[in-house]
């Protein structure tokens, strides 16, 4: 009607009505009312027509506005005929839109179906794009309809899941996992997260649930439930491998430090909550360094892996093993007695496993391989002991283990903690001792047969500030450890290399002995350092001896004897130290280019009157004499070791019978002074 109003002078007011009177209750439209249109004055003229049309009777009634009146001079012919023109056109177009309703109401019913058919279309689409199973389902839990693109992910056809009920396809266990989910959205409008595995062509497939509730379309009506299950398969493997990177060994799949440790927490936990015992076991494989080096890191790596499945085979479901690192491995014995002793008991028959398992042979592409291991071992709990305190005493014990002779089984004991902290505050002194010049060189006289001077060896000493002087035999390998024995070993040659030159004018004849580190030997420039060295203190190389002990020859032989081969050909002579206390050969004697054995004083300080003894130190000099080899014994305190020695035509004499060792200053001081 306001479309037609808009083609009418706006001069005229048009009503109309549904019925054959132009009755107010039955007014349909007034361009007075409905357009705001000011309204015909009372009593103004007005036309009425009326017309059938539908089988009902329609009433158009028209009136001028003064405006419209002023426009024609009130002529009241003309306004008539006008009047009846527009009134004319107003029934006309009336009657024409009422005629062709049925068929634009087609048209646009036509329309509106091919919009909807596009929209379902796209819709439909749009859901079978969707990588997902998109089901909805009854309330009484079977299904209604299915939408996906993955039907793969179907064990069997759409068609045959609708109408079924969830129990009927699905196992018990996500069958339960569902009826959750949909109670949630029952009572919530929506859940998600609802995660459940399923057994798909041999495969196992994890899904992930959401579930929206659908109301029903009319009062009453129950809802349904649209759900989507996603498969997250890629996902949860990508988490697994996320999680074993995160908590196992990538080498030997076994737990690692993390994990180790929240087990250990929870065994800790359980052992005090139930009054049991149980034991920790640090296992560390003894030179498995020689296999990597002279095999490779595969070889290395595939004897790993055996030994973690070794450890394996011997343990409970409730004990745990893991790999630290390296070649250290971890063992967590629960509930292994209600009582220390008995605990103590079971975990030494469990080491004594342990140990028999690592002691037999290795087959690694076809080669046979050993391998023992220490092992140190923790009870717990303890009063106030935590997961680290168990690591560090385990670790601790099987450092004892170690030094007891490797391959061996020690239990912690609160005496060891207390050595292990003393031997760290020992350990961060000697490093403060080198840059405070806390060190010192001595030179202990050797002598010959009949007791003239021959020459000296120097030795190390440190003076504590506090500690006083540290024995050699506790420094020494911490220096070897830390490196620092590089400097020490650099600054004694300097100072050997400056005492012969003090000694060359007067005592042309001495030579000096210096004990050499095997990690100092090896170096890179070591004879190239030297040789400096040497040509900058202008010392005879020749009155130089350097003592090597038979753990030298160890590994690289060759390399070994070519580099004392190029210090011999500068002049230097070696010694061996500490003879038949190691890796004694002869086949190295004849090979190495030795000018001197030195007779280890664990055989001289029971000559003459052990028979044992006595004959090892005769057999030493009579091999040496063969080879053309002098010897120095070490260690001579009474007069009757030293006519023993002189009488079995040993060369060279030291030991506290002649001297004790002194600085070297003082020593050379005496020895200037005496001419």
């Amino acid at each position: 009607m306001r479309g037609l109003a808009r083609e009418f002078d706006p001069d005229i007011a048009l009503t109309i009505y549904d019925g054959a009177e132009a009755d107010e209750a039955r007014r349909l439209f007034s361009m007075a009312q409905d357009l705001g249109m000011p309204a015909p004055a009372a009593g103004a003229m007005r036309a009425t027509r009326q017309f059938e049309l539908g089988g009902r009777v329609w009433t158009l009634t028209m009136s001028p506005l003064q405006a419209f009146e002023a426009r024609v001079d009130n002529r009241q012919g003309d306004l008539l005929a006008l009047m009846g023109v527009v009134l004319s056109l107003a029934a006309g177009w009336l009657v024409w839109m009422l005629m062709t309703a049925r068929d634009r109401a087609e048209d646009v019913a036509q329309r509106m179906t091919q919009e909807l058919r596009g929209a379902r279309d796209d819709l439909d689409s749009t859901l079978s794009a969707i990588p997902d199973l998109l089901f909805e389902i009854s309330l009484d839990e079977r299904m209604l309809r299915y939408r996906s693109s993955r039907a793969d992910l179907l064990a069997a056809s759409p068609e045959e899941f609708l109408g079924k009920h969830l129990a009927d396809v699905l196992p018990p266990e996500v069958v339960l996992s569902c009826q959750n989910a949909l109670q949630q959205a029952l009572r919530d409008g929506y859940a998600g997260g609802w995660q459940y595995p399923l057994e798909l062509g041999g495969e196992r497939k994890w899904f992930e649930l959401s579930v929206a509730r659908k109301d029903g379309a009319l009062p009453g009506d129950p809802p349904t439930f649209i759900a989507l299950s996603r498969d997250i398969t890629e996902r949860k493997e990508a988490d697994a491998r996320t999680h074993r990177l995160a908590y196992y060994d990538a080498l030997t799949g076994l737990p690692n430090r993390r994990l180790l440790v929240e087990h250990m927490e929870r065994a800790l936990e359980r052992a005090r909550r139930l009054g049991q015992v149980g034991a920790l076991f640090f296992i560390d494989l003894d030179h498995f360094k020689r296999i990597n080096d002279a095999r490779g890191h595969a070889v290395g790596d595939a004897l790993l892996v055996q030994v973690a499945r070794r450890l394996q085979g011997l343990l409970r479901p409730t004990d745990t093993v893991g790999r630290l690192g390296g070649d250290e491995f971890v063992v967590l014995a629960q509930d292994l007695g209600a009582d220390l002793e008995t605990a103590r008991q079971a975990a030494q028959a469990l080491a004594v496993q342990l140990r028999e398992a690592l002691d037999r042979p290795y087959a690694v592409h076809g080669r046979p391989y050993s391998s023992a291991g220490s092992m140190g071992v923790t009870l717990f709990p303890r009063a106030q002991a935590g997961t680290q305190d168990m690591l560090r005493e385990a670790d601790t014990a099987m450092y004892r283990a170690k030094a007891q002779g490797r391959n061996r089984v020690a239990f912690f004991e609160p005496i060891m903690q207390a050595d292990a902290q003393e031997e760290l505050s020992l350990a961060q002194d000697l490093q403060r001792a080198w840059p405070e010049r806390q060190f010192a060189v001595y030179v202990q006289p050797q002598v010959d047969a009949r007791g003239a001077l021959v020459g000296g060896e120097l030795l190390l000493r440190w003076f504590h500030p506090e500690r006083g002087a540290v024995p050699p035999d506790r420094f020494i390998p911490m220096a070897e450890e830390s490196g620092l024995i590089l400097r020490l070993g650099e600054w004694v040659l300097e100072q050997a290399c400056d005492a012969l030159t003090v000694l060359a004018p007067t005592h042309p004849a001495l030579r000096l002995s210096v004990n050499m580190s095997q990690l100092q030997f090896r170096q890179d420039d070591f004879v190239e350092r030297l040789q400096a060295m040497l040509e900058r203190s202008g010392a005879p190389a020749s009155q130089l001896v350097l003592e090597v002990t038979e753990s030298l020859l160890i590994g690289s032989v060759d390399d070994t004897i070519a580099r004392m081969t190029r210090l011999v050909n500068m002049g230097l002579r070696f010694s061996i130290d500490d003879f038949g206390t190691g890796y004694s050969s002869f086949s190295y004697l004849k090979r190495l280019p030795l000018y001197e054995l030195k007779i280890d004083k664990s055989f001289v300080q029971d000559t003459p009157d052990n028979p044992s003894d006595t004959a090892i130190v005769q057999s030493i000099l009579s091999v040496a004499r063969h080879l053309g080899l002098s010897v120095v014994a070490e260690g001579v305190e009474t007069q009757a070791q030293a006519d023993f020695l002189a009488a079995s035509h040993c060369q060279g004499l030291q030991g506290y019978l002649f001297g004790r060792p002194q600085p070297l200053a003082e020593w050379l001081a005496a020895l200037r002074q005496a001419g």
